[in-house]
């Protein structure tokens, strides 16, 4: 069966005859089976949408090889991985070149730019003939997609070649495609939905439109140029196009050759079908389908009702907790019956592992109406509350009435069970308050969310999807103000109660709840600037830190009653702005009657812009000193009666020797807070807390461990699972939610790492790629000989320095060690090792089976008894111990020296 391609890229409009792209494909397949390729092989194709990938696809399917489907945009090191899992010989794609991670790969690497052009230089053959994919659907592992939904490890799903064409026939019989249409997939053909479009095109000898999914611009242009009549895509474009086209309604006329709108890859909202239809007066036609089981259900235009009836030959039931089905429009778990379910599995090696059965569970809910037509929500991950089984997917759609996407994200929590975090995506940025009142008007009391937070726009992945890790990772960020796992500390919480005649200036704490309200309400805003300096995880959790501490600061101060003293100074630290705001200036300012603080020349720009959006609310005596460090000192430095510096030891020391007798002064150094793994941890437990705390901030952070030690019994499967994971991290910009690691933003520390790897390259396991453009470093495993006494020097980097050791004994001679004693900050220990831990805490602060961002409160004392990682000092004497600024100015001031010193 022949079809036309029409290609539209940018501005350039290439036509491909039928006769070509048959000539094409069969061109093609000469070349790969003169480059070794023969139909008993396994071929991964991995490739942008182009004309090359569709005549790649159709030549490999009349080669009859086992194709495999990569998405194009996987990192190399993750694809490497695929790759080598999948049995493939060859790996077919459009890369320039490959990175160092496929020379572990034993596979021919087949550059398709070079052969498809090799096949283009042949011209038509005299006799072009059809193409055939009947060896291709004879085979029971034809097809290979890589699916995980939105999260989770990818898994290789195997279908049947007659499966596959058998799915394709049944949805086109549905949808009614004709050799008339101008299909325009917007999709990426490395996935299910996508790899459809093609076939289909394929068996109605349609005309075929591509282009870009990232270009909603460029399709509305080329659907009026070309008269595109079938438009496929997910809800993220369409989301995308009636936002372009709200400015120029006049475009929609042009749209008119359109007879279906197709939507699909994820579940599709009430309110964007709504709008679609209001403005284009036609309707959004939804449809269903998996990897393991293809289109399973599908709208039309004679049905275009939710996702439509079920294919022929497709059952659904939906079925209760109790596994029993329930009544129309009940929701319930989707379950799908079909003959044309996966044939298999695929295990690491390449071997297929059979699933002989007929029935899918999906994972999904939803319901059936009266007709039989199916509503998908979203996925299962039911939770059960005040008695009740709660979908969150199912009161997302509930709450789609009330006019904004919105997704409610459950997060687990041992000690007060689910906790459900309702994310909304509101462009206007209205408060976290004024969505609550719409939300609490549409839900019942059980339904509630327990946290509402608002984000301009949901975070979308490589496809097009709304990343379920992001927002999960946000959720998570959310409730971490109450407890739950987060990425930065949190505190006790109190509020305002308390004694309030214990605080020196108890006026001032009306403006500590305002300005925890700003935080809650504003939050977009503060996090734009935050990820100037930071990634977007640590910033939002930054902000529920700083709410925490806030939350308990008058139950600090009451408990601590430091006196009124006159001005507190503070040299102000290079990160964690906003959580230094409010931890040295905010509430000190309860016990201080003037705050004067001069930021980081690193963060000046973003530390002042964040100084004039909350002084604008707090309006507390907090002024900015904007002079250098030596005018700080001699000027309001030397008038303070407690003086706060977060930095090295080296001028630390040098500002203490110029102080007055009777200055308080508060040092916050470095530690190397060593990560212990006992011969019985938790390995992924383990492993999960220290890459968050090593990578909080991109590994720019004090929190970070400069060494690990693992013991030798578990050491080798520890380091596996840590380059795996390591290997696996995404780098993005800060402002991305989705990023689990950003750039560099030290450049002195980014030059100090690189020339540390440079001299420990004898040591690398995992990593160590450098990008000087865009001082971007590759989170790095370092892996020594086991016992190797070290001295880790602290690094602001995203580099592991793993350590295994064989005894106890010997552990604990470096951890005694006089380096680590003169650095004892904090400790991390995973497993039982009751010994270790008592000896860590004569000078650590000690997390057990956590990690120190769990432990750590930013309403109590925090830190050791290392001289070089915190002390306290006044006259000639210094006081290594964990620190509070309240608790310091209540131990080594009272009323009269106070008093002396104003008077000084």
């Amino acid at each position: 069966m022949g079809a036309e391609v029409d290609l539209h890229v940018t501005d350039q409009d290439e036509e491909i005859s039928p006769a070509r792209i048959a000539a094409g494909c069969r061109n093609l397949a000469g070349v790969l089976r003169a480059r070794g390729v023969s139909e008993e092989d396994r071929v991964v194709l991995s490739a942008g949408n182009s004309a090359d990938f569709v005549l790649a696809l159709f030549a490999l399917l009349e080669l009859g090889v086992s194709v495999a489907l990569a998405d194009r945009r996987t990192p190399q090191a993750e694809l490497a991985e695929l790759v080598g899992d999948s049995g493939a010989r060859w790996f077919l794609s459009d890369h320039d070149q490959l990175d160092a991670a496929f020379d572990r790969v034993r596979v021919g690497w087949l550059p398709l730019g070079e052969l498809a052009a090799a096949a283009r230089a042949q011209g038509e053959p005299a006799e072009a003939g059809e193409i055939s994919f009947e060896r291709w659907a004879a085979r029971t592992d034809a097809l290979v997609v890589w699916s995980s939904g939105s999260s989770g490890r990818p898994k290789g799903i195997v279908r049947s070649g007659a499966s596959v064409l058998r799915n394709v026939a049944a949805t086109s019989d549905r949808m009614g495609y004709t050799g008339a249409d101008v299909l325009m997939p917007l999709l990426p053909f490395t996935h299910q939905y996508g790899l459809s479009m093609l076939l289909l095109w394929w068996q109605a000898g349609a005309t075929l439109t591509l282009v870009s999914s990232r270009r909603i611009d460029q399709a509305l242009e080329t659907i009026a140029r070309r008269g595109v009549t079938v438009v496929d895509a997910v809800p993220a474009a369409y989301d995308t196009m009636l936002r372009i086209l709200a400015g120029r309604r006049e475009a929609v006329a042009g749209l008119a050759s359109v007879r279906m709108w197709c939507v699909g890859g994820e579940p599709l909202r009430d309110e964007l079908r709504a709008r679609f239809e209001e403005l284009m007066n036609s309707p959004l036609l939804d449809g269903y389908g998996s990897s393991e089981a293809g289109n399973i259900a599908l709208a039309s235009a004679a049905n275009p009702v939710h996702c439509g009836r079920p294919l022929d030959e497709v059952r659904v039931e939906v079925l209760g907790p109790d596994g029993n089905p329930v009544p129309a429009g009940e929701v319930g778990e989707v379950v799908v019956h079909t003959p044309d379910l996966m044939t298999g599995v695929l295990e690491p090696g390449g071997r297929v592992r059979p699933v002989e059965r007929t029935v899918h569970r999906s994972g999904d809910v939803g319901f059936l109406d009266e007709a039989g037509n199916l509503r998908v929500l979203g996925r299962k991950s039911a939770v059960h509350r005040f008695g009740y089984t709660i979908y969150p997917d199912a009161l997302a759609d509930k709450l789609s009435a009330c006019g904004a996407p919105v997704r409610i994200v459950p997060v687990a929590d041992e000690r007060r069970g689910a906790q459900l975090v309702c994310l909304v995506a509101d462009p206007a940025d209205q408060s976290a308050t004024h969505w609550r009142r719409v939300i609490g008007q549409l839900l019942a009391d059980h339904e509630r969310p327990n946290r509402v937070v608002v984000l301009r726009e949901f975070p979308v992945n490589n496809n097009g999807k709304v990343d379920l890790r992001a927002l999960q990772d946000i959720a998570e960020s959310a409730v971490a103000l109450d407890g739950v796992k987060g990425v930065l500390p949190v505190g006790r919480g109190g509020g305002a109660s308390g004694n309030l005649s214990a605080i020196p200036f108890p006026d001032r704490v009306a403006k500590l709840t305002e300005l925890t309200e700003l935080l809650r309400t504003r939050r977009e805003e503060v996090l734009q600037l935050l990820t100037e300096v930071s990634t977007y995880k640590t910033a939002y959790g930054e902000i529920d830190a700083s709410i925490a501490a806030l939350s308990g600061a008058v139950a600090e101060v009451t408990e601590h009653t430091p006196p009124a003293v006159e001005q507190i100074g503070v040299l102000m630290p290079s990160n964690i702005p906003l959580y230094s705001y409010i931890l040295y200036l905010v509430i000190p300012s309860l016990y201080s009657r003037r705050v004067v603080f001069r930021p980081s020349r690193r963060i000046s720009d973003q530390t002042r812009k964040l100084h004039e959006l909350l002084s604008g609310t707090h309006g507390l005596p907090i002024v900015l000193d904007d002079g250098d460090q030596a005018e700080f000192l001699e000027g309001e430095g030397g008038r303070s009666d407690v003086l706060v510096f977060t930095g090295t030891y080296k001028n630390a020391e040098k500002i203490r020797l110029g102080l007055r007798r009777e200055q308080l002064f508060l040092y916050f150094g470095q530690g190397v807070n060593p990560f212990i793994v006992g011969a019985d941890a938790d390995l992924p437990k383990a492993v999960d807390g220290l890459l968050r705390v090593r990578m909080l901030n991109s590994g720019q952070d004090c929190f970070g461990p400069d060494v690990v030690f693992v013991h030798t019994s578990v050491s080798a499967q520890f380091c596996n699972l840590l380059c795996r994971r390591v290997n696996g991290l995404r780098h993005g910009r800060y402002d991305d939610p989705s990023a689990e690691y950003g750039s560099m933003f030290y450049l002195d520390a980014f030059d100090a790492s690189v020339e540390y790897l440079r001299k420990n390259r004898e040591f690398l396991a995992a990593g160590g790629e450098v990008n000087f453009v865009e001082d971007h470093l590759r989170p790095t495993v370092l892996i020594r000989p086991a016992d190797t006494k070290v001295t880790p020097p602290e690094l602001f980097a995203p580099i592991f320095n793993v350590v295994p050791f064989t005894s106890q004994e010997w552990l604990h001679t470096m951890v005694d060690h006089p380096y680590f004693e003169e650095r004892a900050m904090a400790a991390s220990v995973f497993g039982t090792m009751p010994e270790t831990v008592e000896l860590l805490r004569r000078r650590h602060t000690v997390s057990v089976n956590e990690t120190l961002i769990e432990v750590e409160d930013g309403n109590a004392p925090f830190g050791g008894t290392g001289i070089r990682a915190n002390y306290a000092a006044i006259g000639k004497k210094r006081y290594a111990q964990p620190l509070l600024v309240s608790k310091a100015v209540a131990d080594h001031l009272s009323v009269a020296d106070t008093s002396a010193g104003r008077t000084a």
